[in-house]
């Protein structure tokens, strides 16, 4: 295993239940640890905020993180009523479902509740616009992060969607899906004499999050 110490830094966290019948005690106290469900894994190392309740007296909290790299162990040392941390997010832990768990054996009064949380890398998209005539081209460009290589790159052979504002204001309908070659830009044009709006969404993929560009106007003719 690896210890994790998880150093302090200030999140809002859960209320700790403390509840009758504990192991040994009048009572225990349930708790669970704060983090993201979905964390974007977009740098070489990221910081995630970590926090949990103190529970009485603990003097720390030893939580294990089982993933897809086996199981580490993790240090969330109390500061005030709370224990607040940051877990650095690192190659050690490879895209996939990490789950936080208690260690009863730290204090048998207290239970810390189960919490998985899914890595995937992160993407980018943009939509760029332009009018010829009755004729409009919208140009789309997506990535994503390899950590391989420690930078963003073109989300070749992947699927991304894009789609029009409604008359509504509201509603985004389907227009088209492309396929992103292996520059990362692909240009898709269409007849629309009237202005529109539209946006542009990367496919969510086993190890990629999905991604949503900002929205672009191109002006009637």
């Amino acid at each position: 295993m690896t210890a994790v110490v998880l150093g302090g830094l200030a999140v809002a966290p859960a209320s700790a239940t403390p509840v009758e019948g504990g192991h040994g005690s009048a009572e225990l106290c349930r708790t669970a640890p704060q983090v993201p469900a979905r964390i974007s894994i977009d740098a070489f190392s990221k910081d995630v905020a970590v926090g949990l309740d103190r529970c009485g007296g603990t003097d720390e909290y030893l939580l294990d993180l089982a993933g897809p790299r086996g199981i580490r162990t993790a240090v969330l040392v109390p500061e005030g009523a709370t224990s607040t941390g940051t877990w650095e997010v690192g190659l050690e832990y490879p895209v996939g479902r990490w789950t936080f768990s208690g260690d009863l054996d730290q204090d048998p009064d207290v239970e810390v509740a189960p919490v998985t949380v899914a890595l995937k890398y992160g993407a980018r998209a943009s939509l760029r616009g332009s009018r010829s005539g009755d004729d409009v081209t919208l140009r789309v460009q997506a990535s994503y992060y390899d950590a391989s290589k420690a930078s963003f790159q073109p989300l070749r052979d992947r699927k991304a969607t894009v789609e029009i504002l409604g008359k509504d204001g509201r509603t985004w309908q389907y227009l088209r899906s492309v396929t992103v070659p292996g520059t990362g830009l692909i240009d898709y044009t269409f007849t629309n004499r009237y202005a529109a709006t539209y946006r542009v969404t990367t496919w969510e993929t086993p190890y990629i999050w999905s991604r949503t560009s900002q929205a672009v106007t191109v002006p009637g003719r």
